[in-house]
């Protein structure tokens, strides 16, 4: 009898796969409802969770299986990676941007001083009149 047959450890990690895919699901949802997420992590999110609840189920379902497991592992790992891809191409993009509105926001307060400087001068200039 093999050791896995009797802890029934695949069933177990099944179950941790979906109760782990449904966690991420509801608290992707809910930090996005709370304005605390974007929509599009949101739903990268969403269906990472998704894709862990249906490797859970199927995992649960079939019991153990050498090939099974290792295409579970390469489907999570791509799917690891993919989103790793995502989020630092969208991080990198928001950080452009940032340091755009950051030099917009300079210039902003260079106009914004020289025309302080000229009202003091115009201002200057009447009460000398």
């Amino acid at each position: 009898m093999n050791i896995f047959e009797m802890l029934d450890v695949w069933f177990y990690l099944g179950l941790m796969m979906v109760g782990i895919g449904i966690i991420i699901f509801i608290a992707s949802f809910l930090r996005y409802a709370r304005k605390k997420m974007s929509d599009s992590f949101m739903m990268i999110w969403l269906l990472m969770s998704i894709a862990i609840f249906i490797l859970g189920i199927t995992l649960i379902a079939t019991g153990y299986s050498y090939s099974f497991l290792v295409w579970v592992v390469t489907v999570v790992c791509a799917l690891l990676l993919t989103v790793i891809f995502i989020t630092s191409s969208m991080v990198s993009e928001l950080m452009m941007k940032v340091r755009e509105l950051a030099m917009q926001v300079a210039l902003l307060n260079q106009e914004n001083d020289s025309l302080l400087q000229q009202i003091n001068k115009l201002k200057e200039q009447d009460k000398d009149v």
